[in-house]
């Protein structure tokens, strides 16, 4: 993709990702990504995962990612949906700003612009409040971008089951249907000296 937001900057010089078992999940989760799936990755602190959804955004081709920008007159334009990378925790927080009176943004324009975008990634997952608000607007984020066939990427600390436990049940029906679960379970880079 052109337009990365919110990725954090210390990838841009960032040395080349190494593993089999890395590289192999890269490429099962980009042919999901690129198919407009969701693709969980859950496993232990720097095991790669916010890199990996880096190096997707970076080079993945969603099916949906351009829209049509009508012009004046007879003129058109496209431009390419941006990849979005934002924490559970900064979501809400972004949504919530929108209630202060004083805000430049509405709830929906906020919801509207991580629906629409054309890879959305939400680290730190586990890190919400799992209130019944947060649940729903999550849900609804996730159900809009699942009908527009624009792949999401969710990231965790938790087990597979910790988080599915977490998610509400019409997350896991998109991500069984259209998704794909990847486990991170070896050593930490940082351990490591790698990424």
């Amino acid at each position: 993709m052109k337009t990365l937001k919110g990725f954090p900057k210390r990838y841009d010089d960032a040395p080349g990702a190494t593993g089999d078992e890395w590289v192999a999940h890269y490429h099962k989760a980009l042919i999901s990504i690129n198919s407009g799936g969701i693709v969980v990755m859950y496993g232990g602190h720097g095991t790669g995962k916010t890199r990996m959804s880096w190096e997707l955004a970076k080079n993945c081709r969603p099916k949906n990612v351009m829209t049509s920008i009508n012009g004046i007159g007879w003129t058109s334009a496209q431009r390419e949906r941006p990849a979005i990378y934002t924490t559970a925790v900064g979501l809400f927080l972004e949504i919530r700003d929108t209630f202060s009176k004083d805000s430049e943004s509405s709830e929906m324009q906020v919801v509207k612009k991580h629906t629409d975008a054309g890879l959305l990634v939400i680290d730190e997952i586990q890190e919400r409040g799992e209130t019944e608000f947060e649940d729903r607007k999550l849900t609804s984020i996730i159900d809009s971008r699942y009908a527009s066939d624009r792949p999401t990427i969710l990231i965790t600390n938790y087990t597979r089951e910790k988080l599915a436990a977490s998610l509400s049940p019409a997350i896991l029906d998109r991500i069984r249907e259209n998704g794909c679960g990847l486990h991170f379970d070896w050593t930490s880079f940082r351990k490591q000296g790698g990424i």
